[in-house]
């Protein structure tokens, strides 16, 4: 049976009587003996396996972005409150604005909405607020236009004057008198790449494409913010009077939770990812989805720890071994070097069917994992499966075995004699009998040859 191995864990009252008396037969060949005696016999299961997380978590892009720092690489071990990875906080700060933008514009409309079912008098001075409101809203957005044109103009121009330089660097590309004519001819074909990609980019380049949406937006929420202006100036003049109902009053400040929730999350988003993606657990670092530089979008996966503070040896154990194990059993494990307290944690109520791994998963869990533990790692793990207060006891070499079963010889006026027995549990050392011999009689073993029935010996 693979795997497994039982090794003692105490004998306490055998330890005085075993393996210290020899004995010498007729012939000269020496035996030992041992006196069987009542003792305590730990049995144990040994098990290989790899050291294992059993929590893993995946942390994800809150909000889309351009990726500042990656601060770790995969197999890094890291502490709860390491920093991950940052956001790029230019785009952090944009997104900020126009996000402060839409639900400055969502507390217009519902502004403009609530007004428009006002009495007259009502409608000229809310008008009026709305003015100064949608006013400050237009400076900050012909601000945030600017802003956006400068930073447009700016990869533009870093683009053309690439372009440029690749132009001059062609021109100047020509074949001298000690020069190759196929190496410069193949310089030539690289700068003309070069500015092929150039010239793709200067229209497609993701950061320009961006940029000019972000225009195309802005300039909507301007177009929008001064209708809404003009709205405002037509309703402070205006004199009729339009009552809202009851119905529409409700629709309304529903419509207007619901925005306020979405941009008090998105804010609150943004505060959270300018703070960067934050470790809470200590682990190690198994996988790195994200690069700096990338843009990413809100949801992305981004990078993955596994922890160290929730380990296991994870065995696999046949058919044979599994009947010994239970949940709860106490058991320890050799990693490294080191030894660690565990105790059997899972079994699973399946056999794995992937044909690498054959058997059913055993989960290990160790009490006080330290983070000199390497993920992945072998590991030897030892299951206490039974411990046995008060057997009898002798020595493994001393019990034998034929077709007829198990015997042991017995010691008695200098001659041994074979006695069948029963035994029970048993480890590598001890083996306990539980019929066919008594506890102070003695046993012998020849270590060089098998010894017969009545062989007459001698005690020295």
């Amino acid at each position: 049976m693979k795997h497994k191995k039982l090794v003692i864990g105490t004998c306490i009252a055998l330890a005085a009587a075993v393996g210290g008396v020899s004995v010498t037969a007729s012939a000269g060949t020496a035996i030992k003996t041992a006196v069987a005696t009542t003792g305590q016999l730990d049995c144990e299961l040994e098990l290989n396996g790899k050291a294992e997380s059993l929590t893993e978590r995946t942390y994800f892009a809150k909000v889309a972005g351009r990726v500042g720092t990656v601060h770790v690489k995969e197999g890094d071990l890291v502490k709860k409150g390491d920093l991950l990875v940052s956001y790029d906080m230019e785009d952090l700060m944009m997104d900020q604005t126009l996000a402060e933008l839409d639900a400055a514009a969502d507390q217009g409309g519902y502004d403009d909405s609530k007004q428009s079912g006002s009495r007259v008098a009502g409608l000229y001075g809310e008008a009026r607020n709305s003015i100064a409101q949608l006013d400050q809203q237009i400076e900050t957005t012909e601000a945030v236009i600017l802003m956006t044109q400068q930073a447009l103009t700016a990869r533009q121009s870093e683009l053309s004057a690439r372009g440029a330089q690749l132009q001059a660097d062609l021109a100047c590309c020509v074949p001298d008198e000690d020069d190759d004519p196929d190496d410069v001819q193949h310089a030539r074909e690289n700068i003309e790449q070069e500015i092929a990609r150039n010239s793709h980019d200067q229209k497609f380049d993701p950061e320009i494409v961006r940029r000019q949406d972000e225009l195309q937006y802005l300039n909507y929420l301007m177009a929008s913010y001064k209708e809404k202006k003009s709205v405002m100036e037509s309703q402070k003049a205006a004199t009729q009077l339009n009552i809202q109902t009851e119905g529409a009053k409700d629709k309304l400040e529903a419509v207007k939770a619901a925005d306020d929730l979405v941009n008090e999350a998105r804010l609150r988003d943004i505060e959270t990812a300018s703070k960067g993606i934050i470790s809470d657990l200590e682990g190690v670092v198994t996988k790195i989805e994200v690069t700096e530089g990338a843009q990413i979008s809100s949801g992305q996966e981004l990078i993955q720890i596994q922890s160290l503070d929730d380990t296991a040896v994870v065995c696999y154990v046949n058919k044979y071994d599994i009947i010994n194990i239970e949940e709860g059993q106490s058991a320890s494990a050799h990693i490294k070097n080191r030894d660690y307290s565990c105790h059997v944690s899972r079994i699973e109520k399946k056999t794995s069917e992937d044909g690498v791994t054959p058997g059913i998963r055993v989960e290990i869990r160790i009490d006080d994992p330290d983070d000199s533990i390497i993920l992945g790692i072998e590991a030897k793990a030892k299951v206490q499966t039974a411990m046995l207060a008060y057997a009898l006891l002798v020595p493994a070499d001393a019990v034998c075995s034929d077709d007829e079963g198990k015997y042991v010889f017995v010691v008695n006026e200098g001659r041994a004699y074979r006695r069948a027995v029963v035994t029970g549990a048993s480890n590598d050392d001890m083996v306990e009998i539980c019929e066919g011999l008594g506890a102070g009689e003695t046993v012998g073993w020849d270590e060089m040859a098998e010894l017969s029935d009545g062989q007459k010996v001698k005690v020295q």
